[in-house]
């Protein structure tokens, strides 16, 4: 009896003990704006040289936008304050001085989904050296990890597209409150209306793999072609007017592999041809040998006095959500 009595006293510590254990180790739902950077340093840096180029290199200006709008909106938070729920923002940067020069990347230390990069230099000098080293792997880091936030958030109120990959082979995940503005064999046009004037937009269609040469070494230049010959018919604009790219910005492009096929992205400003109206697009030309095409997907956004970062922001995570799926016979 005692013996029985002894094991189950056992039973109880060890799962207080387990119990316990699992307390320590929960972390909290991270918070915080898309595209939100909480900085921690200390005073005297961020008034000085580290706090001025922090400013420059992480709240340079968000490429591809008709207005300068940074690339992280940065909050500064002195590290004695930085306990409690202020530990719960999910991007962090953390700046200060140390014995050792050293940087890194932790994920979930105190909050889940969280992403802090941490530098620590011997002297301010050498601290801003290594950031400098650090600042463009860690800004692609931070805005995949906000893409995927993005992402998520999307999945708390889903929606495929109906239809579309009937007619196009391709399918993506987009926020409920997008609706079909239009649906044929020529493009598909999905859009949501924001809560003031404006609305955001992805358009998707194809062009000929002919428009853009075999050999082109800057195949990015092509677009701008595609979208006046292709794209800028499709959608009905009044008065005669024509959806074009603006010529009087350069957009900014890059070639990605997406759904391991090769695709341009292109950044830049569209434009009607006969009225004052403009904002920001991202188009993606996936290159398509199988179905002998480029298949176009492009999120752009028309809002006026508004900024546009973010809401380009959640168009690309839905453009990166494309799947290459078989047409149902």
């Amino acid at each position: 009896m005692r013996i029985i009595i002894a094991l189950i006293a056992m039973t109880l510590v060890l799962a207080c003990g387990q119990n316990n254990t699992t307390d320590r180790s929960y972390l909290p739902e991270s918070v915080g704006s898309i595209n939100a950077l909480q900085v921690i340093a200390p005073d005297e840096l961020w008034s000085g040289a580290v706090g001025d180029s922090l400013r420059t290199w992480f709240g340079a200006p968000t490429p591809g936008l008709p207005q300068t709008e940074p690339l992280f909106d940065i909050s500064q938070l002195a590290p004695e304050h930085f306990t409690d729920f202020a530990r719960s923002s999910r991007l962090i940067l953390s700046v200060e001085l140390g014995d050792k020069d050293t940087t890194g990347l932790k994920s979930n230390a105190f909050a889940r989904p969280q992403l802090m990069a941490v530098a620590k230099g011997s002297t301010p000098e050498n601290l801003l050296r290594l950031i400098d080293n650090q600042k463009d792997n860690w800004i692609v880091q931070m805005k995949a990890f906000e893409l995927k936030e993005r992402q998520r958030r999307t999945q708390i109120s889903p929606k495929i597209p109906e239809g579309l990959a009937q007619d196009f082979g391709v399918e993506f995940q987009m926020p409920s409150a997008y609706r079909t503005a239009a649906a044929t064999k020529d493009y598909y046009w999905f859009r949501k209306d924001l809560v003031s004037n404006g609305t955001t937009n992805i358009l998707v269609y194809s062009a000929p793999l002919s428009m853009i040469p075999e050999d082109a070494q800057y195949p990015g230049q092509y677009i701008r072609h595609i979208r006046d010959a292709i794209g800028a018919r499709l959608l009905p604009v009044e008065d005669d007017s024509r959806f074009v790219t603006d010529t009087t910005y350069v957009p900014e492009t890059s070639l990605e592999q997406i759904q391991g096929l090769p695709t341009i992205i292109s950044r830049g400003i569209w434009t009607l041809s006969d009225a004052y109206m403009a904002g920001p697009y991202l188009n993606m030309a996936i290159k398509d040998t199988v179905n002998q095409r480029y298949l176009v997907l492009e999120g752009f956004s028309y809002a006026p006095s508004m900024s546009k970062r973010d809401l380009q922001f959640e168009l690309e995570s839905i453009l990166r959500t494309v799947q290459l799926v078989q047409a149902e016979q």
